[in-house]
């Protein structure tokens, strides 16, 4: 769920960035299309001045006017190009938001099972430790069991040896 509210506020956090970029970048435009505006309009002010103590002076005015409409046309076609991008970037931020959402459980219950194969290894390694212990004590007698049971071969051998000496040797006293 942490990862999930980290992933979450990350991805808000680089969409209020990529959105500022944007509207600033937007801004600039439309400040600097502002001034030219404020430029314009002051030409406009001193040509209307001009106009009314003449008319001659009417033609100048009529085209700065004209000339400053393409960049108020330009100034709405940027900020409807701004809403399209991040109505697109709302939109797959919701994607986002919805798939990360859909792995919150399956990665719950990974870590469910994560947890639970650990403790089974923690147990298992307990027994595993009885388990070898068990196995050392047996080494350990099979060892012992294997030295006497050389002896006892021996043993046998010398007993049978004995034996077939015995035989062979004449019966004393009887």
């Amino acid at each position: 769920m942490l990862r999930l509210s980290w992933a979450l506020a990350l991805s808000l956090t680089l969409s209020a960035l990529v959105g500022i970029l944007i509207l600033t970048r937007d801004l600039s435009i439309t400040n600097d299309l502002f001034k030219d505006g404020v430029a314009q309009a002051k030409t406009i002010d001193h040509t209307t001045d001009d106009a009314l103590r003449g008319v001659p002076n009417l033609g100048p005015a009529d085209a700065a006017v004209n000339q400053g409409m393409p960049q108020v046309v330009g100034v709405i076609d940027a900020l409807t190009r701004a809403d399209q991008t991040l109505g697109t970037l709302a939109d797959q931020l919701q994607a986002l938001v919805d798939a990360l959402a859909s792995t919150d459980a399956p990665l719950a219950g990974i870590i469910q099972v994560g947890d639970s194969a650990a403790d089974q290894a923690n147990v298992a390694a307990g027994q595993l430790a009885q388990i070898s212990d068990t196995l050392g004590k047996a080494d350990a007698q099979a060892q012992l069991l294997g030295r006497r049971l050389d002896e006892t071969l021996a043993l046998g051998a010398t007993v049978d040896s004995k034996l077939r000496v015995a035989l062979l040797l004449p019966k004393v006293g009887g």
